[in-house]
């Protein structure tokens, strides 16, 4: 039993580019549309992840790192000394 089809119309120029594509690619139109669709599905995804996450630190208060250079530079020089005392300072005593 196969797979239900639809028939998908597009402008004859947009069909050579899609066939030009999957050329490239070594495959057929068929797969090439269903994997520009899983790209755009996937990358949606990710947008919406991210998304989410900026609103979630905008709800936290936002990341406190400094509002100068010099206070970002510095909170920085910090994590790293706190990643290397957590993970690397051991390997030195």
């Amino acid at each position: 039993m196969g797979m239900e089809t639809v028939t998908l119309r597009l402008p004859a120029p947009l069909y050579a580019k899609a066939e030009e594509l999957a050329v490239e690619a070594e495959t057929n139109p068929d797969d090439l549309v269903a994997m520009l669709i899983e790209t755009a599905h996937q990358r949606r995804t990710w947008v919406r992840e991210f998304k989410e996450l900026r609103e979630q630190i905008k709800r936290d208060g936002g990341l406190s790192i400094g509002s100068s250079r010099e206070e970002v530079v510095e909170q920085l020089r910090q994590t790293r000394r706190e990643i290397f005392d957590a993970e690397y300072a051991h390997l030195y005593r």
